[in-house]
């Protein structure tokens, strides 16, 4: 025993040399090579092979020994718990555990390398199924690793001497993987900072979508994602204000839609971010795995964008097949993103809703101006005109007055209509409900025509209808259909001048009815056409303005076509004439009655 005991001088100048290097070098692989080498060609070790903790597997980095062995096991990785496992039946050699053969079952040891050694009878021999380990710790007791050698010198059991002198190699590794850890830790919190100091920087940036992008971008740079989508759901239930963003792909607006608000409300109830893998045995996550081999992606993490209760979006992450698990300090920085990404987006609805209700206010004043000057024109002329006429009345003793009674009468008629539109559009507004039936567009045309043949005879018009020899039937209010008619043709008929011509068409394109009524008048400027449908709005055009009218035609129009399920399309140049079109939904029934089959 007192030669296996002898110190070794080698070993200790050795062990001098490596303490320098673990404290000196900024590459801990060389290190764990160097002290592997050192087991090996100073201690007399057959094999020493070193493994690094990465989550909850050890996986084999290092290996000394012969290049069969290493080809066999470099790579290797076990579940730490089996490795537990092994120390709980292991005796204690001060830092070392050492595990004679028979303690373990069959099947842990036909997982394991086995030298080429044949057993002996002696008490002192290393046997071929016996197993020496040295766990890897950090300063504060952490598990790092793992050091496990074989073939000890002479093939037998290492004495004190040398246990003494290799738990020394051992302190070094442990060492210097706590070195790494610290340099990876620091270097991960310097990473992770400036990513969220990018983010916050992006709040800098004009507009919601780029201050998205900018915080997509610094997010797959600082996490090694391979795609980033932040999507923020629009505000309240019937919002449309809705951001999307994606790095490097754009996110997706619509696809996968139902998927990202599942996936933001679980982990807005779970309290922190959701982690799914291909292998995720939860229940309802089969949506999320689709994505990942769709994409081709090892893990998914969702995160809510909220602010306090309230859920605003979703932080979806993407990496790719090969990539590790996300650390606790990755998932907590990803937290914080996610809630400095909420005040963002709070702030940017704060501040939409400041500028639509500013927007709203402005648009209100103007409607105040616009009926107050209207109003006050289209009341004061007719009344001017009939006070006056009334007073010729008085003054002659032949009341039979026929110009002041035409005067009286045309005047009357223009209050009545100026009231009726008033009447007519504070209904509508209102959204009152009608009967409704099967109305044939053919015929409400023919109507107005006849209407307005006079006016247009009068003024030298031509008046001209193209309708197809079967009925277009639309499901609605036929008086309110026909005033629609009736006010884009009285339109066309009074702002068209004489010699020129009206044109009025009935067709069908699939689901769709449209009547267009197209002349070659006045036509209307670009600026006019912003406000064209508002209600009590006036043409800027002086010409357009000499023609009597209370700016309530068609924004009576819009809105009752809207109501029916359709709209109206104006394209129009001042000086060239205009078209109008109003489309509608066919059918002679509502949406929702159809029987089985029909279309």
């Amino acid at each position: 025993m007192a030669g296996k005991d002898a110190p070794r001088p080698d070993g200790v100048r050795k062990l001098y040399e490596l303490m320098r290097r673990v404290n000196s070098s900024s590459d801990p692989s060389e290190v764990l090579e160097e002290i592997a080498r050192g087991v090996v060609e100073v201690l007399g070790f057959g094999v020493a092979a070193i493994s690094r903790l990465e989550g909850d597997t050890l996986v084999m980095t290092t290996v000394a020994g012969p290049e069969a062995v290493r080809e066999q096991i470099i790579g290797r990785r076990t579940p730490v718990s089996v490795i537990l496992n092994e120390f709980a039946q292991a005796d204690e050699w001060g830092i070392l555990r050492y595990v004679p053969h028979g303690r373990l079952p069959d099947e842990v040891m036909g997982a394991a390398w086995i030298p080429d050694l044949e057993p002996s009878d002696d008490e002192e021999a290393w046997h071929p199924l016996d197993a020496l380990y040295a766990p890897l710790y950090s300063a504060t007791g952490e598990l790092l690793g793992n050091m496990s050698v074989d073939l000890p010198p002479d093939n037998r059991i290492p004495g004190r001497r040398d246990r003494e002198l290799l738990e020394m190699f051992v302190v070094q590794a442990g060492l210097a993987m706590s070195h790494a850890q610290q340099r990876e830790r620091l270097a991960e919190q310097v990473r992770l900072g400036e990513t969220l100091q990018r983010v916050t920087a992006a709040d800098r940036l004009l507009g919601l979508d780029l201050t998205l992008h900018e915080a997509a971008e610094a997010i797959a740079s600082g996490l090694d994602a391979a795609q980033v989508w932040v999507h923020c759901f629009p505000e309240g239930a019937g919002g449309t204000s809705e951001y999307a963003a994606g790095y490097p792909d754009h996110a997706p607006t619509h696809r996968h839609d139902g998927l990202r608000r599942e996936l933001a409300r679980a982990a807005h109830e779970l309290g922190r971010p959701l982690v799914v893998t291909r292998e995720s045995a939860e229940p309802g996550l089969w949506g999320a795995q689709n994505v990942l081999a769709l994409h081709d992606a090892g893990s998914l993490v969702a995160v809510p964008i909220a602010v306090g209760r309230e859920l605003l979006g979703n932080l979806v992450i993407l990496r790719g097949p090969a990539a590790t698990e996300l650390t606790d300090a990755e998932l907590d920085a990803v937290d914080q993103i996610s809630r400095e990404l909420g005040r963002m987006v709070l702030n940017t609805r704060l501040y939409e809703t400041e500028r639509r209700l500013v927007a709203e206010l402005q648009e209100i004043d103007r409607y105040k101006g616009e009926l107050i000057a209207t109003i006050s024109h289209e009341l004061k002329t007719p009344l001017t005109t009939i006070i006056g006429h009334t007073e010729l009345l008085e003054e002659v003793d032949n009341i039979d007055d026929g110009d002041s009674i035409r005067a009286i009468s045309r005047n009357a008629q223009r209050l009545n209509r100026l009231i009726e539109n008033l009447l007519n559009y504070s209904r509508i507004q209102d959204q009152r409900e009608h009967a409704r039936r099967a109305v044939d567009l053919t015929t409400l045309c023919e109507n107005s025509l006849d209407l307005m043949a006079l006016q247009a005879e009068q003024g030298g018009l031509e008046l001209k209808l193209v309708c197809p020899p079967e009925p277009v039937i639309v499901y609605g209010d036929p008086d309110e259909l026909a005033r629609v008619v009736d006010n884009i043709l009285s339109n066309a008929v009074k702002y068209t001048q004489p010699g020129g011509r009206v044109d009025v068409a009935v067709s069908r394109d699939g689901a769709w009815a449209e009547v267009s009524c197209a002349d070659n008048g006045l036509g209307i400027s670009a600026i006019d056409q912003t406000h064209l449908f508002s209600a009590f709005h006036r043409s800027s055009n002086p010409e357009a303005l000499s023609i009597p009218g209370t700016g309530l035609g068609l924004a009576i129009s819009r809105r009752i076509t809207e109501l029916h399920g359709g709209d109206i399309l104006v394209e129009s140049a001042l000086g060239e004439g205009s078209c109008f079109r109003v489309r509608l939904p066919v059918g002679d029934r509502p949406v929702g009655e159809w029987p089985d089959g029909d279309t």
